[in-house]
């Protein structure tokens, strides 16, 4: 199975993004920058499971980027026994601000844009193309008392996908798929 370069390039990004801003590197402003690396679920009818980065500059200002994952194979049985595999590859940035903050917890507001790959490879068809999305959210994220290092947080708003494609060749029919609404994430990260 094969991910796609735009796939690639996000989660390089992202592993990028962490160590560029790690403790080590930014070791004279440590009181700026609070950076941590964790997990991060996105309900989409099921749970897309990524690992996401999170970084937040003076408590105020942050940035996250997130890759997700899923996949689903399937037997079709009509006077065939066919196997057929789909996989969905999703990068996220976010960006966030946040107007309330407390001791151990925070409110924000933000954006994020979306790239992605749908791959549908089988027995009776082989496909596969980028997806686009953005939208905006409001999320808060709070850590106790007892273990600070941890952040656990939860978003919700408004996302738009789209993609549009003629995937059968020039001669085939367009296929516009649109999916919006409201979604949500959650996620914990370890801040170092």
């Amino acid at each position: 199975m094969k991910i796609n370069s735009v796939c690639t390039s996000i989660s390089t990004a992202i592993l990028a993004a962490l160590l560029l801003c790690s403790p080590a590197l930014a070791a004279d402003q440590a009181s700026d920058w609070k950076v941590g690396a964790g997990y991060q679920a996105m309900w989409a009818g099921e749970f897309l499971n990524g690992i996401s980065a999170r970084a937040w500059y003076q408590d105020r200002f942050g940035i996250e980027g997130n890759f997700f994952y899923g996949g689903v194979d399937f037997e079709v049985d009509y006077d065939y026994n066919e196997h057929e595999e789909a996989d969905l590859y999703v990068g996220e940035i976010k960006l966030m601000y946040a107007p309330i903050v407390r001791e151990y917890s925070k409110f924000y507001i933000g954006a994020q844009g979306s790239i992605g790959q749908f791959e549908l490879d089988g027995d009776l068809i082989d496909y596969k193309d980028e997806i686009y999305g953005f939208g905006v959210f409001i999320g808060s994220e709070f850590h106790f008392q007892e273990i600070p290092e941890l952040g656990f947080n939860f978003d919700v708003g408004y996302k738009h996908y789209f993609y549009e494609d003629k995937p059968y060749g020039s001669s085939g029919p367009e296929v516009d798929i649109e999916l919006k609404g409201v979604g949500a994430t959650f996620g914990i990260h370890y801040y170092f």
